[in-house]
């Protein structure tokens, strides 16, 4: 059998490939998919900042839409009660 200067032979088989598929390092998969370096650091800090932000607007937000609901509800109570007792009163 002919060899090549590497120690394989010249023909490609099969087995050969199979081998070599096995036996191949397999890559090792990262924690995560973020880079390591202080830019990422950075957009971390900046994405988790915004996400601060956004929570922040969207608790003002609700809690002023049920400020202004409570509201009108007892306003809505009061003037059905007063137009209540108006009506009775007649």
């Amino acid at each position: 059998m002919a060899l090549k200067g590497d120690g394989h032979s010249m023909i490609s088989t099969k087995e050969e490939l199979m081998r070599r598929l096995r036996e191949r390092t397999k890559p090792t998969p990262t924690v995560t998919l973020e880079p390591d370096d202080s830019a990422a650091g950075n957009v971390r800090r900046v994405r988790e900042n915004e996400g601060r932000m956004r929570i922040a607007r969207l608790q003002a937000s609700l809690n002023a839409a049920q400020s202004e609901f409570q509201t009108q509800q007892t306003f809505a109570r009061l003037g059905g009660y007063a137009k209540a007792r108006f009506d009775h009163e007649r």
